[in-house]
């Protein structure tokens, strides 16, 4: 009795520009279907002590595929018979030539890792059966051995028994998982750019504000996987997050104030260098925090966590369907709304929350439109404005509470006048918002 169990290569990635059939990759996305279904799809084998031969289509993905088979066999104490073999018949696709290899060959156990049409017109021609192979699947057939013209002489029946055939895993649902940490991953190199150039340049606003920004982009990025990622994992590297970004908060209405300081013709010089020595102090103080060893062995985890997500068992086994992401997503944003429609700006609190929520649904809008669909990018647009009204409402709170601490200073007449100006124009403007959304009512 002879075993052979059929196996179609995973899912490869579409030919490049001049690139030949036969160098095709797998996908990342079908590296990690078959790494995680190999192991269980492999369950229903019953090698009995047998020792199996691997053969393979010398295509890239096929060898990939059959490296991957080779890992998951042995993992199981399957005994491997020899090196793996490339057979060009598996690449030809040539049934004919492929059934008299496996006729002279001893062995007692073979893979073969080819393509279709073959690994389908193969158990075709032995069984009468037709499985159709998706990408990663098996098909197991048991092989009679005959006495041809002598006792010790061997022979192949023509037909086999189809013991079991086992789909492949759907690579889309793991390219789900492949394409968040890519994001993720990306979004983590960047901050650690701007944190690069913060350091190199701490003089710059733009640094600062910048590294800020993607830090609250990447918080919002893990806050949004959270029902995938392990969960002590998502609250480590969201308390981390927090904890970095809070550094850099007074800094941030600092510089939002300074700005406005400078947007207005008649602020006085005193003023201006005023708001600037505040800003630069308040700079150099983050830098430092930053620097930390502390601060700096918070910030390594957080980005070596965002960098290899541990996902929950469920999702690492069987992927995420591109839907449940996308349920999320619409989930996220119709609260947003909800809670839009009812915000009273009177109510700072609530102010600041939704303007938080309609920032990380912008955020989450902006980083995956292959994940999310093309319509993300118009929500995102939604979101951003959203996020300017209410950031106007909360800048101008915020104005209003520096300039009343900046007052209980012993400070310059034409700084005290400034700033009593423009606590009276951040009232005013305020005034004038909490109005109007009175009126709508």
């Amino acid at each position: 009795m002879k075993t052979l169990v059929v196996m179609r290569h995973g899912k490869a990635m579409p030919p490049a520009p001049g690139q030949q059939d036969i160098d095709r990759t797998l996908t990342e996305a079908g590296v990690y279907a078959l790494e995680e279904r190999l192991p269980r799809m492999l369950r229903l084998l019953e090698t009995r002590g047998t020792a199996v031969q691997i053969w393979t289509s010398p295509a890239k993905r096929a060898r990939q595929t059959a490296e991957l088979l080779e890992k998951a066999l042995e993992e199981r104490g399957v005994e491997i018979d020899e090196k793996m073999e490339a057979h060009e018949c598996l690449w030809d696709q040539d049934v004919n030539a492929f059934l008299d290899e496996l006729r002279l060959s001893d062995a007692e156990f073979v893979f073969a890792v080819g393509h279709i049409p073959f690994a389908e017109d193969v158990v075709e021609e032995l069984t009468d059966s037709t499985p159709a192979f998706s990408t990663g699947a098996l098909a197991c057939l048991e092989l009679q051995l005959v006495h041809e013209d002598s006792p010790d002489t061997m022979a192949m029946q023509d037909k086999a028994k189809l013991l079991w055939f086992a789909q492949g895993p759907v690579a889309a649902d793991w390219d789900t998982l492949v394409q968040l940490q890519k994001a993720i991953t990306k979004t983590a190199e960047v901050i650690e750019d701007r944190r690069a150039a913060f350091f190199a340049d701490p003089k710059d606003i733009e640094t600062i504000h910048c590294f800020r920004t993607n830090i609250r982009t990447l918080r919002s990025l893990i806050a949004f996987i959270k029902p995938w990622q392990d969960k002590e994992e998502n609250a480590e590297v969201q308390a981390l997050l927090k904890e970095i970004v809070g550094y850099t908060s007074l800094q941030r209405e600092l510089d939002v104030f300074e700005k406005q300081a400078r947007s207005n013709p008649d602020s006085s010089p005193e003023l201006l260098a005023f708001c600037k020595k505040e800003a630069a102090t308040e700079r150099a103080e983050v830098l430092k925090t930053l620097d930390s060893k502390q601060v700096t062995k918070a910030f390594e985890r957080a980005m070596e966590l965002a960098k290899d997500i541990t996902w929950r068992k469920r999702y690492r086994r069987y992927g995420l369907p591109r839907d449940v992401v996308r349920a999320r997503f619409d989930a996220m944003i119709e609260s947003v709304k909800a809670d839009l429609a009812v915000l009273k700006l009177s109510d700072a609190e609530q102010t600041h929350d939704v303007r938080k929520r309609a920032k990380r649904g912008r955020y989450v809008s902006e980083f995956n439109v292959d994940i999310l669909g093309e319509d993300a990018v118009e929500i995102a647009k939604g979101m951003m404005a959203h996020q300017d009204t209410l950031g106007d409402v909360c800048d101008a709170r915020a104005n209003i509470r520096l300039i009343s601490e900046f007052l209980q200073r012993d400070l310059p007449e034409p700084v005290v006048w400034d700033l009593t100006l423009m606590r009276a124009k951040n009232e005013t403007f305020l005034y004038s918002a909490l109005k109007a959304d009175e009126a709508k009512e």
